[in-house]
């Protein structure tokens, strides 16, 4: 009778355990694999179609219009923006809200919640407006928007300083000089500005809310008449709907 009840332990031990392996490996294994490989074939695809502006120089076709290739899988593509030396260097969409590409990647497909970059649909699509906002996920292993987290060290900024947005008429350099930590309905996200006292509101906003600030005044982007801000912005997880934006001048 001993030795039944033991196994009997044994048997229901075991159970358990297979069970709880079969629920790791579902919710755990299987979806981090599942990204994986989406992941990779995103990447592929971004290889494939990325604008051809670095040591080669562009033909006149591709100098007119360096998204082309990108274009030809995507029309909503609006731009393209690198970091180097991050994992930041990916197309921009723009859909008619703000929830498509949350959802679906560069071809328009759902892919896991992988998502796309995307520039607020109430922004210019050309960037020429005073303040351009771009969204990407947070994901495991440094994936899609997750480096932007990083610029919260001010050394990490100061080493990352540069960044390129190319778009349809060319490659425009991006001098990155802040970060902010905000929720996610913060004013941060302020996207449509009708008057220059607005805008003035909006740049001393960011110089008193930013963790920090590099190498600019509030003064010195008042002054810039023609002044193009452009804000990265993800999740971040230090609180309830955290956000990290960091904030650059397209030059």
């Amino acid at each position: 009778m001993k030795h039944k009840s033991i196994f009997a332990i044994l048997l229901l031990m075991l159970g358990i355990g297979g069970y709880c392996g079969y629920r790791y490996y579902r919710d755990d294994v299987l979806p981090e694999k599942i990204i994986d490989e989406t992941h990779d074939e995103q990447i592929k695809l971004f290889e494939r179609v990325k604008p051809e502006t670095g040591e080669k120089p562009l033909s006149n076709e591709e100098t007119n219009d360096p998204l082309k290739p990108a274009e030809e899988v995507n029309d909503a593509v609006v731009g393209w923006i690198t970091i180097e030396g991050t994992h930041i260097d990916f197309p921009i969409c723009q859909a008619q809200d703000n929830d498509f590409y949350l959802h679906n990647g560069f071809d328009g497909r759902y892919n896991n919640e992988l998502g796309c970059p995307f520039l607020d649909y109430r922004c210019e699509s050309d960037f020429s407006g005073f303040n351009s906002i771009v969204y990407g996920h947070h994901m495991t292993r440094q994936r899609m928007f997750a480096d932007i987290a990083l610029f919260k060290d001010t050394a990490y900024l100061q080493s990352h300083r540069k960044g390129t947005l190319t778009l349809n008429d060319g490659v425009h350099n991006v001098d990155f000089f802040a970060y902010m930590n905000v929720k996610n309905t913060a004013p941060a996200y302020h996207a449509v500005f009708v008057s220059d006292s607005e805008k003035e509101e909006y740049i001393d906003y960011i110089f008193s809310d930013a963790v920090y600030i590099l190498n600019y005044s509030a003064d010195d982007l008042k002054r810039n008449d023609d002044l193009h801000l452009l804000l990265l912005s993800t999740c971040t997880y230090e609180f309830t709907d955290a956000r990290g934006i960091l904030i650059g001048i397209i030059e």
